[in-house]
């Protein structure tokens, strides 16, 4: 921004009263008029110019430099800054992230380096210095590729008060690149700052699925005080790979959800999966308080725009449709969860609890999932899903509610509901309970459930621990194939270990025939192969106050989790990443932290409560593995109480978090990026990532680590033997993944004319491919066969139900090979056949999961094994 840099010249860029500035210091003596033009460049976006004022200021010495001149910047977006002097062919370049500045890529004119390698510069910190900053005076030149030299300011700066600028001294002349780096502690995510004084965002948080069709999963934050109002908000916060921190008065990075008056929306927020079938993940938002608390929640229909919605609009069905209440005083919508399909017809339901209703009984109900916006009263649910009531044994029910996964193998998805008020073991001691998928509309009565074809309970240890203040599915945690269950209960040491130490459970999926009811008080008994326990880190943590399934974060092939303790640290709040693992073992937190079998996501100030919420977040960098979404509704970023948020990306580590330092960007680049449009991408044998949008695209990996997001449209993924071979690969790190999204999408064995691709998907981890409706194991070249060897737990996961049935489709041209694994209740060739555009079918099922169907092209060869 100097016109020159001579004679110790030096930039600043900070930010007071209000605006963006940029100063320009000189040594006295020097005069130069020229107006310097600043242009504004985001890769996303094309180029764009900003309003850009001189400020009238009178030149004053400053520490010997005189202050040439200064610019306020009216609109600045999070982008780079290109600031050149025309005149003197100079340019900067500075980009902004989270309060951390660089300057990178750009030739400076005349600036010299010394002999001995070290260049005369140095990062200085004016005015008054937050705690933690630290400083670097000459920065040590490595001559590498392109010339860089690095100097690192770490933690973040106080944005009121703190300047940061950069001397350069005048030497023997040598041209370099010249940037200020991010610290190389920074880490990997982003921050999403709520957007003014008493919103409590971030109170909750969840995973919304891919909303806009693009590839990548996206967030949900609900801000249910809403400035005092009380109408509430959400925040749709759309995939991204940068660290750049969010600000949610911009509609830039996703939309807005404005709720209804007095209605505290966003109080419970879920990603809904698909409920009206168009491609498109759907959101669920609660507001408990709406109806003179009778409650509402409401499905917002996914969307690739970000024009804000309404719920009000949604309310007259325009983009969605509510869910209106009972009584009042039920709280409907207290929680919500998306509940997966529980009936089987290929719509994702939904489950809505109430947990006042009845006197503080509780009931839950579930939604099923529709293609009409019509609204549902749950007075009427048996039209339109089922009612599970509570009783008096099971006082609040409802109070927390998760969709399950499939529990127990059936392929049916199954649900989870808290009671943390229930007294199985003592007043408080809490309960929750297994309700299995079914097909039927009837009412199911929690009083009835212990260990039945309905379900089974999990009973509270003691006293006092509120078990099932907080429950979710816990994903395929032991890598069993079936789904596995996370219950919090933050009052854990109470009245026993210590104050709120706080508790977690995993309790392990396992087929109908083997359900018993579960006591967690057996889960710390050498006989336990039921789950295991993970133990808070301190008294007054009140960890298990929230928890949530992470994905796979770690790239294991297990499903890990994540647990929130929002009291830790004097309430800055800490959050806990537990890797998935094969035994039963106790987990220790104070491990977690130590950087055993997991990692600690550390809370930035006191009183912010991280944690407060904590969801996985599904892939939303692209990158293959799981992020992480956790919600800090006490932060004052913008304000008391205006709350802030963090996507924390996935990593193979075992370090430590720290939210201060959050807003490095994805460690990997995303190689073939599409939209709207059909795509057709073809890599080479290095590891890549394509994220192809929502049209129908053709995506070929010729091998390597490939990450395949094939985003909405009917998508065709060509895999060779070496992606095959990744896809199979066991231990952390493994990214390979193929998500076909929405729409019919086929993976197709091509081994190029070098070998046959088998693909052996019972090798492979549940979490590696998933949306994919066929396999084609045809081939050009008929001098050997591709093969794909599979079981029934295959089918289930990497498929999705249509017209009520789980139905994967096998291609081949009499060449190809399936090789069925023989186990339980075997797979057998019914007596019907199927024909669609001009291909004709066996079909085979399997009695162990009725809503299952296996399409195999006539004359492709079938051999049955014993897995």
């Amino acid at each position: 921004m100097c016109p020159r840099l001579l004679d110790y010249y030096s930039l600043a860029f900070g930010y007071f009263n209000g605006f963006w500035w940029f100063f320009c210091f000189k040594n006295s003596g020097f005069v130069f008029n020229e107006r310097v033009k600043l242009y504004f460049y985001d890769k996303r976006v094309a180029s764009h110019f900003f309003t850009v004022y001189p400020d009238s200021m009178a030149a004053i010495t400053l520490s010997g430099f005189l202050l040439y001149s200064a610019w306020r910047i009216i609109a600045l977006s999070k982008a780079e800054l290109l600031i050149g002097s025309k005149k003197h062919n100079t340019i900067f370049c500075i980009r902004y992230n989270a309060f951390l500045f660089k300057l990178t890529g750009c030739m400076f004119v005349n600036i010299n380096k010394k002999l001995d390698g070290i260049l005369s510069a140095s990062i200085i910190v004016a005015g008054i210095l937050s705690a933690n900053i630290v400083t670097a005076n000459n920065l040590n030149y490595s001559l590498g590729a392109y010339n860089d030299f690095y100097s690192e300011i770490s933690n973040r700066a106080n944005i009121n008060n703190d300047l940061f600028y950069v001397e350069i001294g005048n030497h023997a002349n040598k041209n370099v690149n010249y940037r200020v780096a991010r610290s190389t502690s920074m880490d990997r995510g982003f921050k999403i700052n709520g957007y003014t004084a008493d919103d409590y965002s971030g109170y909750s948080v969840s995973n919304a699925g891919d909303v806009n069709g693009d590839g990548l999963s996206d967030v949900i934050i609900g801000s249910y005080r809403d400035a005092n109002s009380y109408k509430g908000k959400s925040f749709v916060v759309f995939g991204k790979t940068t660290g750049a921190s969010v600000n949610l008065d911009s509609t830039l990075s996703g939309f807005t959800i404005n709720g209804e008056y007095n209605s505290y929306s966003g109080w419970s927020v879920s990603g809904a999966g698909d409920v009206n079938g168009d491609g498109f993940d759907d959101l669920i938002v609660g507001a408990y308080a709406n109806g003179n608390f009778s409650g509402k929640s409401y499905v917002v229909f996914g969307k690739n725009t970000n024009s804000t919605v309404n719920l009000s609009d949604i309310a007259t069905n325009l983009g969605g449709f509510s869910i209106e209440g009972e009584h009042t005083g039920d709280y409907s919508g207290y929680s919500v969860s998306g509940a997966g399909d529980v009936n089987g017809d290929g719509f994702d339901d939904l489950i809505v609890g109430a947990y006042a209703a009845g006197s503080y009984l509780g009931k839950s109900y579930v939604v099923f999932g529709k293609s009409r916006n019509t609204t549902v009263n749950l007075s009427n649910i048996a039209s339109i899903g089922f009612v599970i009531n509570g009783g008096a044994e099971n006082v609040g029910s409802g109070y927390s509610v998760s969709g399950a996964g499939d529990v127990n193998g059936d392929g049916l998805d199954d649900l989870i509901i808290g009671v943390p008020y229930g007294h199985p073991s003592g007043v408080n001691s809490g309960k929750s309970y297994v309700v299995f998928g079914k097909t039927t509309n009837t009412a199911i009565n929690l009083e009835s459930i212990v260990a039945n074809s309905d379900g089974f309970v999990i009973k509270g240890e003691h006293k006092g621990d509120y078990s099932g203040i907080s429950v979710s599915s816990a994903g395929d945690v032991n890598g069993d194939g079936f789904d596995d269950l996370i219950i919090g209960a933050y009052g854990y040491g109470a009245y026993t270990a210590g104050s709120y130490l706080g508790r977690s459970y995993v309790v392990f999926g396992k087929k109908t025939a083997d359900v018993e009811a579960v006591d967690l008080r057996m889960l710390d008994t050498v006989i336990n192969t039921s789950g295991f326990i993970i133990n808070g880190e301190s008294e007054s943590d009140e960890s298990g106050y929230s928890v949530s399934k992470a994905g796979d974060v770690n790239g294991d092939g297990l499903g890990d989790l994540i647990i929130g303790a929002h009291y830790a640290s004097s309430k800055s709040g800490k959050s806990y990443v537990v890797f998935g693992k094969t035994n039963n073992a106790i987990v220790n937190l104070s491990d977690i932290s130590s950087g055993i079998g997991g990692f600690v996501i550390n809370g930035e100030h006191e009183n912010d409560e991280s944690g407060i919420s904590v969801s996985g977040a599904g892939d939303v960098n692209g990158d293959g593995l799981d992020d992480l979404v956790i919600g800090a509704y006490g932060s004052s970023v913008h304000g008391s109480y205006s709350g802030k948020s963090y996507v924390v990306f996935g990593k193979v580590d075992t370090g430590a978090i720290n939210l201060t330092n959050l807003g490095n960007r994805s460690k990997y680049a995303i190689d073939y990026l599409g939209g709207e449009a059909n795509n057709s991408f073809t890599g080479n044998s290095s590891d890549e990532i394509f994220v192809s949008g929502s049209g129908d695209d053709i995506l070929q990996g010729k091998g390597g680590m490939d990450v395949f997001h094939a985003g909405a449209g009917n998508d065709v993924i060509y895999i060779n033997v070496d992606n095959a071979v990744e896809l199979e690969k066991a231990g952390k790190g493994n990214r390979a993944r193929i998500d076909g999204g929405s729409g019919i999408d086929t993976i197709k064995l091509d081994g190029g004319g070098k070998s046959a691709v088998t693909l052996d998907l019972t090798k492979i981890s549940d979490t590696r491919i998933q949306g994919i409706e066929k396999i084609d194991l045809s081939s050009q070249y008929h001098y050997d066969s591709n093969v794909l060897r599979l079981n029934l737990n295959n089918i289930l996961n990497i498929s999705e139900a249509h017209a009520g049935k789980y139905i994967l489709k096998l291609l081949g041209d009499g060449f190809g090979r399936v090789d069925l694994a023989l186990e339980g209740s075997s797979f057998y060739k019914s007596r019907v056949e199927k024909t669609q555009n001009n291909i004709s079918y066996d079909v085979y099922k399997n009695d162990a999961a009725p809503h299952m169907e296996l399409w195999i092209q006539q004359h492709v060869e079938i051999f049955y094994y014993n897995g």
